[in-house]
This record gives structure tokens, C-alpha cells and sequence, in this order.
């Protein structure tokens, strides 16, 4: 008998890794993707030591550690460069943790799993954009566009904050569901050269700098390229496609940042004025979904499209990891070549609202709480309003890194998980 066909919505970060697991449990997973053909997209992740022990699972972690250069410190301080506090603790993560932080090129990990999955014989259709689901009690059918139609057992939506999934599933349900809001902040997003002015510690570390109504980040991605985001308040929202600004457009955007950043040490400007790419966007939120509202009878959500978190924790993509980790966990796994896989199969099909319910009550506590902090960093960090506003914030801040065995409790909660 032929294994159950998975659909999976999306080939960001999730999609592919849940490829690879619902392969090797014995099911038949197809991915699709809207756009036509992966490739170069976007700025970078920040991989953290939770989502990086998921990457280790399907073979890519050593490879993105060496094409990175994993973390060794924080920094934050103020636009002059001051510093508010600072810490070693990522140079232990690896000892601690198994596995390191790291920042990617999006369009490196983009590729390596998408040669991964198709390594894994995994099917994987671009330019296929989810227009509807039709949901039975046995099957789920998703319709593309063209027409196209497709029927498999499951269906996993993994389409990022504007999911088509999670619309065309809640409203099987008969469960509106609004446009996501732009919060009023952009980012501006670039890989630059790391300047050679940066200090030793600065050079490993992740940096924050904090000016009035405009925060910075930058973290290594090469040992020889940084890669930086720029948040500032912005009256129109900007379109999250993620397009790489073409050479003609990078030298207006590089001036246009760097007037609103004069107040900033020169390192910063060196890292705008250097920038080989630059990617704009704006930041939306979504409203909260309660647990059962991540899964129907045939359909689950994971990730951004259940829930879509700001980048301000860096552990959006860390998250859905995580997701696909859990969801795993809960799925048992098929031999079509068991004289008992027909009965097993049914025992699982008729149990997939079971599955699917353990897995959102599990996850959905520990996504909530953490939408919620990145949320109220983010609040935090883009201070508007003088002087004054911005030096309680820095104070804060600042009082925060004079509490080591704090700040140790608040990655240990992020990154001894999920196992």
C-alpha cells in the first residue's frame, strides 16, 4: 500500500525540515512553494543553540556552522557606541547547549535545505500558491493556482505570517480572521563587510545599539561579513516580499539610513555605507490563536503561521523549529511494508485530531509567552520622544546585565529546549 501523502504549505524553514522527518516515519510528504524558484532572498537568521539541535536532526548543522561564524558574546550599548553591559556567556553555548548560535545568509540555509529535502527524495513543487483547502472526513484536497488540485491524508501550513493556510483552514471552521497589522515599524535589512575598526569583542558578538526612535543589531555571519537591521518608526507599512533591493536602488537606500543615523558611531555608518545588499520591510503582528485553533480534523499550523512573533528575540525561525520537533514527536511511524500498516494507518488517521491537539497544547503556551516578550522588546528598544525617555530605557537595560546569574536564566529558558 502507498504511504499517506502529507501536504506541506511552504518551503521557508519549517517546511522543508518537516519534509525530511514525515520522510524518514514512512509518509509521503510534498512540499510546495509559491514562488517560482527558491534562491536568493532576504538578509539573514539568527540561529539559536533550540532551532539549531532541530538542524542537527536532518544533517545541516555542521555545515551552516562552518559557513558561519558562531557567537562568542552580546554587546548593547548606545548610538555613540558606550557600552550599557555585555556578556561572554555565547562562547559556552556549544559546551552547554550542544550546538551554537549562529547567523546565516537566508539564502544559504534557504539552499542547503532545499538540497537536502530533494537528497531525501522528497518532492517539492515551486510556484504553487495555496488558494484553497477543502477538508473531508478521511482527506484534505489543497487548490492552487491554475486550478491545480492535490489530495493527501494531512495538510501542514508552515506559509509564514500571511499564511493562506491558516485563513483557508479556520474559515472551514467558519473562523474569521483579519489581515495581520503593521505595527508602525520597518526594518531595513543588509550584509555588509565587517569594518576592520570593530574590537575583538564586538567583532564575535551580537550588537545592539540603541538611539532615540531608531535601534540597531548586527551579528556575524562570515568571518569576514556582518549582517545588520535597522528599526524605525514608519507611517506606511512596507510589503514583507523579502525582494533584494537592485544595485541602481542600494546607493539612495544607504544615504537615506545613514542621514537617519548621525547621531551613531562610526562603525554603524561604515556597515550602512558598505552594505552589498539591502532588503526593506515592515513589521506586522497577528492576533492570538487559542490552541485549538492551530488544527482542524485534517490540517495543523506551524510556525509563523500559527504564531507569527516579531524579530525582536530572534526566535521566529527558532520557534518553528522547535514546532517541527513536537509535532514529530506526536506522528508514529509507518512501514508500508508491515503486513499491519493498513490497520496502523487507520489507528493514525482516525487519531490525527488527537495528535494534533497534544502537539498546539504543548506548544502554544511557550509561543504565546514569547510573542509577548519579543512584542514588548520591541516597544522597548524603538524609544521615540528625547533624551529623557532614551536614557530611562538605557537604564534599564543597563541594570539588566548587572544581574549575570538573570541573564544566564533567560537563555537557559530559550535554549535547553526542545530536548
Amino acid at each position: 500500500m502507498a504511504a499517506p501523502v502529507v501536504l506541506i504549505i511552504g518551503c521557508g524553514i519549517a517546511g522543508p525540515v518537516l519534509g525530511i522527518f514525515y520522510k524518514r516515519q514512512g509518509y509521503h510528504p510534498i512540499v510546495f512553494e509559491k514562488v517560482q524558484t527558491l534562491g536568493d532572498a532576504g538578509a539573514s537568521l539568527m540561529l539559536m543553540p533550540n532551532g539549531m539541535k532541530v538542524l542537527n536532526l536532518i544533517g545541516i548543522a555542521d555545515q551552516i556552522t562552518k559557513e558561519s561564524l558562531p557567537l562568542t558574546g552580546f554587546w548593547d550599548g548606545i548610538s555613540s557606541g558606550e557600552t550599557l553591559g555585555q556578556s561572554g556567556l555565547p562562547s559556552a553555548f556549544t559546551a552547554k547547549y550542544g550546538q551554537p548560535a549562529v547567523g546565516v545568509k537566508r539564502t544559504s540555509i534557504s539552499l542547503m535545505l532545499k538540497t537536502r529535502l530533494l537528497e531525501m527524495g522528497v518532492e517539492l513543487r515551486e510556484g504553487c500558491q495555496l488558494v484553497k483547502i477543502e477538508e473531508g472526513q478521511d482527506s484534505v484536497t489543497a487548490v492552487f493556482n491554475g486550478g491545480q488540485r492535490l489530495t493527501g491524508a494531512f495538510l501542514i501550513g508552515c506559509d509564514g505570517i500571511k499564511a493562506a493556510s491558516r485563513h483557508a483552514m479556520l474559515g472551514i471552521q467558519g473562523i474569521p480572521t483579519a489581515l495581520p497589522s503593521f505595527t508602525g515599524l520597518i526594518q531595513s535589512a543588509g550584509i555588509s563587510p565587517t569594518p576592520q575598526s570593530l574590537d575583538a569583542f564586538r567583532r564575535g558578538s551580537l550588537c545592539n545599539w540603541y538611539g532615540d526612535g531608531v535601534h540597531v543589531i548586527a551579528y556575524p555571519i562570515s568571518p569576514a561579513l556582518t549582517s545588520w537591521a535597522i528599526t524605525l518608526p514608519e507611517s506606511q507599512d512596507q510589503e514583507e516580499t523579502w525582494r533584494v533591493s537592485d544595485p541602481s536602488e542600494i546607493e539612495a537606500q544607504r544615504e537615506a539610513l545613514a542621514a537617519r543615523l548621525t547621531s551613531f558611531e562610526p562603525i554603524v555608518l561604515d556597515l550602512i555605507k558598505t552594505a552589498t545588499r539591502i532588503v526593506k520591510y515592515g513589521l506586522f503582528d497577528r492576533e492570538e490563536l487559542r490552541p485549538e485553533q492551530w488544527y482542524s480534523k485534517r490540517c495543523v499550523l506551524v510556525g509563523d503561521a500559527a504564531h507569527p512573533t516579531s524579530p525582536h528575540l530572534g526566535q521566529g525561525a527558532n520557534q518553528a523549529l522547535e514546532d517541527c520537533y513536537h509535532l514529530i514527536q506526536l506522528m508514529p511511524f509507518l512501514d508500508t511494508s508491515s503486513g499491519d500498516y493498513t490497520k496502523e494507518w487507520e489507528r493514525i488517521s482516525t487519531g490525527l485530531p488527537s495528535f494534533f491537539k497534544a502537539y498546539a497544547e504543548k506548544r502554544q503556551p511557550r509561543t504565546s509567552a514569547l510573542v509577548n516578550e519579543a512584542r514588548a522588546v520591541g516597544e522597548r528598544r524603538v524609544v521615540t520622544g528625547g533624551t529623557a525617555l532614551c536614557r530611562e530605557r538605557d537604564a534599564v537595560i543597563a541594570k539588566a546585565w548587572s544581574h549575570p546569574d538573570i541573564v544566564m536564566a533567560k537563555y537557559d529558558r530559550l535554549f535547553k529546549e526542545p530536548f
